[in-house]
């Protein structure tokens, strides 16, 4: 198992434990990814978004990771990278956002 995705893997993990930081160390981790979702979403859905219509889907995308006890993140299987997992529940959330 590659080192990235064991370190994935253990934030994960953190956030589950609810570990002092970990949350802030998942959000670190994974912004940019998520940015880039949303902008690749909405281009793709030929979607015009400013930088504060951009930032208010990424919030919204990651309080849907922590919302009831991170229920999104309980469901992650550990079956393929953190990335992808949260690329594609981020894109789902962004479309439903956009429509």
């Amino acid at each position: 198992m590659s080192s990235f995705l064991e370190f994935d893997y253990s934030i994960v993990r953190a956030c589950l434990k609810n570990e002092r930081y970990s949350w802030e160390d998942f959000v670190d981790r994974f912004m940019d990814l998520t940015l880039h979702v949303i902008e690749h979403t909405a281009s793709r859905r030929g979607k015009t978004i400013d930088e504060a219509e951009k930032i208010e889907l990424c919030e919204a995308i990651f309080r849907a990771f922590r919302y009831n006890n991170y229920q999104l993140l309980r469901e992650f299987s550990f079956k393929s990278s953190v990335s992808a997992y949260l690329t594609v529940v981020a894109r789902r959330i962004a479309c439903a956002l956009m429509a």
